[in-house]
């Protein structure tokens, strides 16, 4: 029987060490920082941070290791939380698809592909209608997406015509300043401003790619 939909999540493991994993270390770390910081000072070397380990290491009584465990699982709670915030779930159907909370049918798609863990659907016009972490594995993404029809590609059908951006580029002067601008937030590591940055480029017809910390360009490209 045909699907009519499906919903990319996280696979059963990932789901348990996503869930589980942060506090299960939470309360493997409230039994073995103690043994450590105690067997650190006992080198009697010079130690970064040397307050805090003594502090660890004064740990032994029951009370005193369950308000660390209890601190450390709700931090591991925490983690569990903004991972499940950061990964996005994908829901298909033969007539859209819905990144998180953003949906385009698929005739707006004209390609889909994963640059490195990154989800990258391309609309009609080459620009970046979407870029999320999904939760989803690859298999299932490569899967699931032909499935129902999308254009699933295994890497960015545009890279050849990508290059790389340098000062004095042929390039529109305000589209040289938003790429100038840019490269100061991708050397930040400043994902919010960079993304947005990368919005005005495509607004004056231009693609943007990221190796490390340089930049790549390319002109829209209209299908």
């Amino acid at each position: 029987m045909t699907r009519t939909s499906a919903e990319l999540g996280f696979a059963p493991l990932d789901r348990l060490l996503i869930l589980c994993g942060p506090a299960a270390l939470g309360l493997l770390l409230t039994a073995a920082l103690p043994a450590v910081a105690r067997w650190a000072l006992g080198l009697h070397l010079p130690l970064p941070f040397r307050p805090a380990v003594v502090l660890i290491g004064k740990i032994d009584s029951p009370w005193e290791l369950a308000v660390q465990g209890a601190v450390l699982v709700v931090a591991g709670l925490f983690v569990t939380a903004a991972l499940v915030e950061h990964l996005t779930p994908v829901t298909v159907t033969f007539d859209q698809a819905r990144f998180g909370e953003r949906t385009l049918s698929r005739s707006e798609i004209t390609a889909l592909f994963l640059d490195r863990d990154t989800l990258v659907v391309l609309d009609r016009e080459s620009r970046q209608a979407v870029r999320c972490t999904p939760r989803a594995r690859r298999s299932a993404l490569a899967a699931t997406f032909p499935e129902f029809g999308y254009p699933w590609r295994d890497a960015d059908p545009y890279a050849d015509l990508y290059r790389p951006w340098q000062t004095g580029d042929d390039l529109p002067p305000e589209v040289d300043a938003v790429l100038s601008a840019r490269a100061v937030a991708v050397r930040k590591k400043a994902g919010k401003e960079a993304g947005e940055l990368r919005t005005t480029l495509e607004k004056l017809g231009f693609s943007v790619r990221d190796e490390g910390d340089k930049q790549f360009w390319r002109p829209l490209v209209r299908s």
